[in-house]
């Protein structure tokens, strides 16, 4: 069937009041007519009759972009998609964009990384060298990537076009901050050529290079530009070096009452021989022990291994993180991950994610389903020293000075005995205020927090730079 024919079978169905049946029907009209505005408005329809009213609004702002021919509208709401790990619809909305704009390189950027968590690598890879073309462009623009006039302050961002970088949005709000994103491995306009020539005057320098597995191809640009006269710069990269999950141990070594399990990287293609339980018992890692991919977060691809009977096929080819895992649930059944944000070797507590299984995370949480655990969290937030206890206060204190980073944080969960269990510490740690759940809207004061603290760390070094 044609794109209209399947449109003309939507509003049939439509008509006679079977909605449900007639979503499928108009989905089917999208793909084949990407960029007809009417399909997307008959699918608003069909949505806000089946109860769909988040997808219902999406398709009304889309039926809006597409007719207007915006395709910076269309890609937000690929990317909020992509936020909240939608990926087929992320994928749908940024395709339409590039449709629109082939050249709106973050789209490219956005939908490779949507392709790939579908599991469709190849076609994610196939973006890459079209994606280096658009950036080779897409630096020399005046103004770079999202400069805006009359700005408070100018924020030289400093990226990579991988999927490194922390999402720096709401830590600048653009009634503050003008931004200028430099993708630095994608050529270096500007460098070693002095603040004026090449690159527009800035205030100040916000590394978001933050994944330091990821960022592995900005590091010869970076040390080139860092031995430069460049400003004063937030999360210099020798630092975010230092975040290697393997080096935590050595980093925060000596500071009391914490336990940071042993990690090894092990890479299979380099021992093809050589199976995880052996590479377990070289390394001193032990069981139970935990693989997860090389630069992968959110628990993608990570096995738990409880001891040497366990299959021994990694995950994933390439390299891989070999962790001690530690038993973390507390007396009354429930595990507990912690997240505390360090702004200039300051401790704010972020959230608390109370769940039933070990592999834990505020989104897989169902921290909405008890009301006793959003009161747990509050008080957290509240009081983080009497929540956690004097002396895990200060080992986190203790951690902040350790790290050294103008922006990080860390994972973690609170030990019988009092200690702090370290599960990650890095700058990829994600911040976000609390709109779309009215009963997680009171985190945002704590949250707001968060972002004045780091403002006024703005502030002073612009300041200091004038």
């Amino acid at each position: 069937m044609t794109g209209e024919e399947w449109l003309a079978l939507g509003r049939l169905l439509q008509d006679t009041g079977r909605h449900a049946e007639a979503v499928p029907a108009l989905q089917q009209a999208a793909s084949r007519l990407p960029l007809n505005a009417d399909v997307y408005l008959a699918l608003v329809v069909s949505l806000d009759a089946t109860e769909q009213k988040a997808d219902a609004a999406s398709a009304r702002l889309g039926a809006d972009a597409i007719a207007r021919r915006r395709a910076s509208d269309i890609f937000d709401i690929g990317r909020v998609y992509a936020k909240h790990k939608q990926w087929e619809a992320a994928a749908h909305w940024l395709e339409k964009a590039l449709l629109i704009e082939p050249g709106l390189a973050p789209a490219h950027i956005c939908l490779a990384w949507a392709l790939r968590q579908m599991g469709r690598r190849e076609q994610a890879g196939q973006i890459d060298p079209r994606r280096r073309r658009l950036y080779l462009n897409y630096r020399h623009q005046p103004a770079f990537s999202a400069a805006k006039a009359t700005r408070r302050r100018s924020v030289l961002i400093m990226c990579s076009s991988q999927v490194a970088n922390l999402p720096f949005g709401h830590l600048l709000p653009p009634a503050h901050n003008r931004t200028f994103k430099w993708v630095m491995d994608e050529g270096e306009a500007g460098m070693l050529r002095g603040r004026s020539k090449r690159l527009p005057p800035y205030d100040v320098i916000f590394n978001v290079i933050s994944d330091a597995d990821r960022g592995a191809s900005c590091r010869e640009a970076q040390a080139r530009f860092m031995a430069a006269d460049h400003g004063p710069i937030l999360n210099p990269p020798e630092r975010i070096d230092r975040t290697y999950r393997e080096y935590t141990g050595a980093l925060l070594a000596g500071v009391p009452d914490i336990l940071v399990p042993t990690t090894m990287r092990w890479d299979r293609q380099s021992n093809p021989a050589f199976v995880i339980h052996a590479a377990l018992e070289r390394g001193g890692v032990g069981y139970p022990a935990l693989v997860r991919p090389v630069g992968e977060h959110g628990g993608d691809g990570i096995v738990l291994l409880a001891s040497r009977s366990d299959p021994t096929d990694p995950p994933t080819q390439g390299e891989m993180y070999l962790t001690r895992y530690h038993e973390y649930r507390s007396p009354d059944g429930y595990f507990r991950k912690y997240r505390v944000i360090f702004i200039d070797r300051v401790p704010y507590p972020y959230h608390l994610a109370i769940g039933s299984q070990w592999l834990l995370h505020y989104f897989s949480a169902d921290m909405l389903s008890d009301q006793w655990k959003l009161d747990e969290e509050r008080r957290f937030l509240d009081d983080p020293a009497q929540a956690l206890g004097a002396k895990a206060w200060a080992a986190l204190h203790a951690i902040a000075q350790r790290m050294d980073l103008d922006y990080c944080g860390i994972d973690f969960s609170l030990l019988p005995d009092g200690r702090v269990l370290v599960f990650e510490t890095n700058a990829s740690m994600l911040v976000h205020p609390e709109a779309e759940q009215d009963r997680l809207r009171f985190k945002n004061v704590y949250i707001d927090r968060i972002f004045d603290a780091f403002d006024a760390l703005l502030a002073r070094h612009a300041a200091s730079a004038q």
